[in-house]
C-alpha cells in the first residue's frame, strides 16, 4: 500500500485535490456576491485553487505534492502582514492563513518527510 492509499482503498491524494478544488470553487462563488478588492482576491484565489488542483492532480507525484505545500505555505505567510496591518481585510486574510495552514499540512502528509526507512 502506498502513502497515496489509505487502508480503505481511498487516494488520499485525490481527497485533498477535490477539497482544494471545492474551496477554489467557493473562492469564485463567493467573489460573485462581493464588491471591490475582496472581489478580485476571491476570483484569483478560486483560479489559483482550480488551477492548482488539476496540476497536482495530474502529475500525482510527491514533488508535485511538495510544490503545492511549498505554494500553500507561502501563501499563507503572505496573509499574515494583511491579517495584522488592513483592517478591512483582516477576516479575509486570517481565514486564507487557516485553508493555506490546512492545505499545506495534507500536502506534506501525503508525502511525509522524505526520509527512507
Amino acid at each position: 500500500m502506498s502513502r497515496r492509499t489509505s487502508t480503505t482503498g481511498v487516494d488520499r491524494a485525490a481527497v485533498v485535490e477535490v477539497l482544494r478544488a471545492g474551496i477554489g470553487v467557493a473562492h469564485l462563488l463567493g467573489a460573485r456576491r462581493a464588491l471591490g478588492r475582496p472581489a478580485v482576491l476571491g476570483r484569483v484565489l478560486g483560479v489559483r485553487q482550480l488551477s492548482q488542483a488539476t496540476i497536482t492532480g495530474r502529475a500525482g507525484t510527491p514533488e508535485a505534492h511538495t510544490l503545492g505545500a511549498v505554494v500553500d505555505a507561502v501563501h499563507g505567510l503572505t496573509m499574515v502582514p494583511l491579517a495584522l496591518f488592513d483592517r478591512q481585510s483582516r477576516r479575509f486574510a486570517v481565514r486564507q492563513v487557516w485553508i493555506a495552514t490546512l492545505l499545506t499540512v495534507l500536502e506534506v502528509a501525503l508525502v511525509g518527510t522524505g526520509r527512507r526507512r
